[in-house]
């Protein structure tokens, strides 16, 4: 494996939180080189005036680099979403370690040394995922993700457990199992996880590696009942019992308050999880 990692950035109108999002990447230290792409969708906002600022500050060697060198890449052209605007950088990356970091997300100090040496202690491994927060607007916590260890049953019938930016794969397993779908809009993270793990090797690290912002200018939020239909549409796709799956959303959307203080006692929240999920499936193999 080369000592490269390729992270993408797709970028729109996002400039209140793109700086944080910049740093976050390029402030990250260790042994390997950081290829860092920002795919920007033609904002129109501050966002372009942000991403030069820092091409800027490597150009003239003033940025305080952390780790063996990094490049970054930039473009401003108008796409036909995220999915696209990801596959491009994708289609681009010269690492053999891939990941994406919306706008609005911002990576944990070291993170990314974590995830190189555990891809270097396990190089058979095509997917490592971890923890993180979902925060607000002004990064207050709104929960803490810490969903543990899953595979490809669980992925389709308990929904998308994995933390988007805190998941890394390598491009091997992604030349194989094909890019993201440009035609889903949302939860084309789920899509692409369960045909990783279909036939992929992963590994859980119970490590806090990213910030996730769920507010109200965020796809997550304000198209958040598309999302929920659009992951049961692509987990009936990929061969799930919807109708179960349908009920787990349901539940989640009406306890979510009592979720969010369970998970703060993560063995109480892990004992009640699977005792729901053992008796939604008891008559499932």
């Amino acid at each position: 494996m080369n000592e490269v990692i390729s992270i993408v950035t797709p970028s729109l109108n996002q400039g209140q939180y793109l700086e944080q999002t910049i740093n976050s990447v390029l402030s990250q230290e260790g042994n390997f080189f950081i290829d860092y792409i920002i795919s920007d969708g033609g904002s129109t906002d501050n966002s372009i005036e942000i991403i030069k600022k820092y091409d800027d500050l490597l150009k003239k060697g003033v940025y305080p680099i952390k780790c063996e060198g990094i490049e970054y890449r930039w473009w401003s052209v108008k796409d036909h979403g995220q999915s696209e605007a990801i596959n491009k950088g994708f289609k681009l990356a010269k690492g053999e370690i891939l990941a994406w970091l919306n706008s609005d997300d911002f990576f944990e100090p070291k993170a990314l040394r974590g995830i190189v040496n555990v891809f270097r202690e396990n190089p058979e491994m095509h997917l490592i995922y971890g923890n993180g927060t979902i925060i607000d607007e002004n990064r207050n916590t709104r929960t803490i993700f810490r969903e543990g260890p899953t595979d490809y049953k669980t992925l389709l019938k308990r929904g998308d457990q994995i933390l988007q930016p805190a998941t890394f794969f390598t491009k091997r397993i992604l030349k194989n199992v094909g890019f993201l779908d440009e035609q889903i809009h949302n939860a084309m993270d789920y899509d692409l996880w369960i045909r990783i793990f279909k036939i992929g090797k992963s590994l859980y690290l119970d490590k806090k590696i990213a910030n996730a912002r769920i507010w109200k200018n965020s796809k997550t939020f304000y198209e958040q009942k598309k999302g929920i239909e659009m992951m049961i549409q692509i987990a009936k796709k990929h061969g799930a019992n919807t109708e179960k799956l349908e009920l787990v959303y349901c539940l989640k959307e009406k306890f979510i308050v009592l979720i969010n203080l369970l998970k703060r006692r993560p063995k109480t929240y892990k004992v009640i999880k699977n005792i729901f999920y053992n008796l939604l499936y008891l008559d499932t193999p």
